[in-house]
């Protein structure tokens, strides 16, 4: 088997995928995409890992014993802190070593350069990390991150003004609400009724950040201040007719972070909100009915406040 690099598409892919993405392919690295989430992926990282597995560490584990048959390297950064002060959730911080037991890897195959901060210490040492097993030189690394991260920079959202007819705000981890096995069917009602919908990633990190700063006293995760941030500056907008809030049953940030926020951000807010915890075992049909009731709420009340003409908001 020639060398290939396979990255599992769940978790903090949906975060830093596009940049990872670039950067194995600035080296000359062939590398392979494990794809979207499906029904095979979920069920077969459900065998694999612990019953007490939150839902998106099941499907992560799925997603590498799907490149595995074709792939010599699999790429599992160990990202334990990004933003000063705080911290990823356990299981990120620790994937490299979840991975290498439940799949028996030894330590050629497993390329996962630890990140605790942003220096430039740090990111010359996971370039090392990640050249070394790829018979890659350092420089060669370099180079390919610079370049990946001037791209991956230019993508990111500069500013956050919003159009002005109403929109439903769906707020959660970038892993669940960006992967389409999870969120595909809440984006397609709202777009058959010609809603649009927004999410934390359409915010630039800077508003994001700032807006959690009420907050960092009480919350030192990290993707937990994210969708902190996130709740109190739609919260705040007008044109944000009603949120939904999506989380993963046995995550436990979100079953803490999520009580914090209906208190503090969501009821006094007076907005329309929903909570939908997700798990392998829920249906599309009854995630639908919850979804449509809610939007059916959220109508009636943008037509009793004028602010929704009969015909809809199309």
């Amino acid at each position: 088997m020639g060398v290939k690099v396979g990255i599992p598409q769940a978790l903090l892919y949906h975060e830093f995928g596009d940049f990872w993405l670039d950067f194995f392919q600035n080296t000359g690295v062939p590398v392979a995409l494990s794809g979207e989430t499906n029904k095979k992926i979920l069920d077969r990282g459900t065998s694999l890992a612990i019953d007490e597995s939150c839902i998106p560490l099941k499907v992560y584990l799925g997603h590498v014993d799907s490149l595995l048959a074709t792939c010599s390297h699999i790429f599992v950064p160990r990202v334990a802190q990004y933003y000063p002060d705080n911290h990823l959730c356990a299981k990120l911080a620790g994937l490299p070593d979840i991975v290498q037991n439940t799949f028996r890897l030894d330590n050629l195959e497993l390329i996962s350069p630890n990140i605790e901060n942003k220096s430039h210490t740090t990111m010359l040492k996971a370039i090392h990390t990640i050249c070394q097993p790829l018979g890659l030189s350092t420089i060669t690394g370099h180079r390919a991150y610079h370049k990946a991260l001037k791209e991956w920079q230019s993508k990111m959202p500069i500013q956050s003004g919003h159009p002005a007819k109403a929109r439903i705000a769906v707020i959660g981890h970038a892993y669940i609400i960006k992967d389409v096995f999870f969120n595909s069917d809440i984006e397609n009602f709202f777009k058959s009724q010609k809603v649009g919908i927004t999410t934390p990633d359409d915010l630039p990190n800077k508003r994001v950040y700032e807006e959690a700063k009420a907050f960092q006293q009480d919350i030192y995760w990290q993707l937990s201040i994210k969708i902190a941030g996130a709740t109190r500056y739609f919260c705040r907008q007008p044109d944000i007719a009603g949120i939904i809030m999506v989380s993963s049953f046995g995550c436990g940030p979100d079953s803490l972070v999520n009580e914090y926020l209906e208190h503090h951000i969501l009821k006094p807010s007076t907005k329309p909100y929903m909570v939908i915890s997700i798990d392998e075992h829920t249906g599309n049909a009854g995630l639908l009915t919850r979804v449509e009731a809610f939007w059916d709420m959220v109508e009636r009340r943008l037509k009793l406040e004028g602010k929704l003409p009969s015909h809809g908001l199309s």
